[in-house]
């Protein structure tokens, strides 16, 4: 079936690829919904589909725009970018609605489908005059970088991820203020939302997701965000989440009755309930008590084998999950991973200079949404059920990860696992991300790659 190629050259550019993905998923009706619409002048289509060709040609974009005759001048597509008015939140919510559900129809309902939260580092150089920019602490490299937090909120189903939702957190030692605006603006709203705390704005981010219609059964994060209380938030939202939790002793769950935390309990069952060789150590359910609710939640101790004192501690809210699909689970939290760095070293995340924060966060969907278009290519490169009906009906789906490549990706995490951030090893990444562009079409590749090497 893989001689159906779909990566052969046909005569279409890689622009043409750029507008079959824009009609497919309808993204100027999208653009609509969230005011990202001209009256007079170049329309958003036109600007929007050179704005993604230059994002992905590896030149800026005004190095782009000096290589083209265009109808337009550079301040025509600067202008939209720093539209104030434009709800870029709204815009990548309802694109990842018909992404996911497009990806959603290639799988059995069987299939759990999760949601993943995660941050990364945004540095920008020299941002003495960029628009709520901060000195952030950067945990891969602990040191204290100037920009901001890039706090996501993606989608996968175990073998495609899809960006949904953002914000670009500022902080309290903030190099650059705000500009005045109108504080009932939704410029205003979105600056308000950056100096927000990152687990409130997780929230904003879920709520708004699921309100535009993108649908998963589980939310995955790392311990920063794990607490007694944002279980609760989440099982609020009718979401089971499913998390690595600190090893702290201020934590405290309640077990038969008793307050413990994590490190105690351990301690005090590991010798009776000894998993062998099991592939994790220990599985006991405990309650979270908060205000005056009592959650569920079951840990899972998972062993390093290299080092027997040391262990994660993952938790669920969803006590009927066995412990291998509680791992599994976990598991596909490294797609989030994998993002930050495609559009960190690939899409150019960081490279925009603009100093306006609407600026900035209407590049940041340009990412994503850049990103959103590599991912439906990789799916359809993968997957032939995407060829037509005849290769669905007898095709089977892709196979979700695997239980064995969700142990292998999490024991990774021991490697991290006495600093202050759990992240997969550098290796790792790059050979995952080398994974995700060998499938792309050869055009996307060569263009990435040029991209990078620029």
């Amino acid at each position: 079936m893989k001689s159906i190629s779909r990566n052969a050259d046909n005569g279409n550019s890689f622009e043409s690829s750029i507008e079959t993905f824009f009609s497919q998923f309808q993204i100027f009706s999208i653009a609509r919904k969230a005011h990202a619409t001209k009256t007079k002048g170049i329309s958003f289509k036109v600007l929007w589909t050179f704005l993604v060709a230059t994002l992905l040609s590896g030149h800026s974009s005004f190095r782009h725009f000096q290589m083209q005759e265009l109808p337009f001048s550079e301040k025509t597509y600067r202008n939209l970018l720093n539209n104030p008015k434009v709800d870029w939140q709204v815009f990548l919510a309802c694109l990842a609605q018909k992404v996911t559900a497009y990806f959603s129809s290639l799988t059995s309902e069987e299939r759990k489908n999760v949601f993943i939260v995660d941050d990364s580092m945004y540095e920008r150089l020299n941002a003495k005059k960029v628009e709520l920019a901060a000195l952030q602490f950067d945990h891969a490299s602990h040191t204290y970088k100037k920009g901001f937090r890039f706090l996501q909120l993606g989608w996968s189903d175990g073998n495609s991820y899809v960006p949904v939702s953002f914000s670009l957190l500022s902080g309290k030692n903030k190099v650059s203020q705000e500009n005045e605006t109108d504080k009932r603006s939704l410029a205003s709203k979105r600056k308000q939302q950056a100096q927000g705390k990152g687990t409130e704005v997780m929230l904003e981010l879920l709520s708004l997701a699921l309100k535009r219609g993108v649908k998963a059964s589980y939310i995955l994060f790392d311990s920063w965000f794990s607490s007694p209380k944002m279980f609760q938030e989440i099982r609020a939202l009718e979401l089971h989440a499913v998390t690595l939790l600190k090893r702290s002793s201020k934590v405290h769950y309640f077990y038969q009755g008793h307050a413990v935390d994590v490190k105690s309990l351990f301690k005090q069952l590991r010798k009776r309930r000894g998993r062998g060789r099991s592939r994790y150590l220990l599985s006991v359910e405990v309650e979270a008590h908060v205000d005056d609710g009592v959650i569920p939640i079951k840990l899972v101790y998972v062993r390093n084998r290299n080092k027997r004192k040391e262990y994660l501690v993952l938790a669920t809210t969803d006590t009927t999950l066995t412990e291998d699909e509680i791992i599994q689970l976990y598991g596909k939290r490294w797609a989030i991973e994998v993002f930050f760095k495609m559009c960190k070293q690939y899409l150019q995340l960081s490279k925009y200079q603009g100093l306006f924060y609407d600026g900035i966060f209407a590049h940041t969907t340009l990412v994503c949404v850049s990103y959103t278009l590599l991912s439906v290519q990789h799916r359809q490169a993968n997957d032939d059920r995407t060829i037509g009906e005849l290769f669905y009906l007898m095709v089977s789906e892709l196979a979700d990860l695997t239980f064995e490549e969700a142990i292998f990706q999490l024991l990774e995490l021991f490697r991290e696992a006495l600093k202050e951030e759990m992240i997969l090893s550098e290796s790792v990444l790059q050979d995952i991300l080398e994974k995700f562009l060998s499938l792309l079409p050869k055009e996307s590749q060569m263009r990435l790659k040029t991209a990078n090497a620029y």
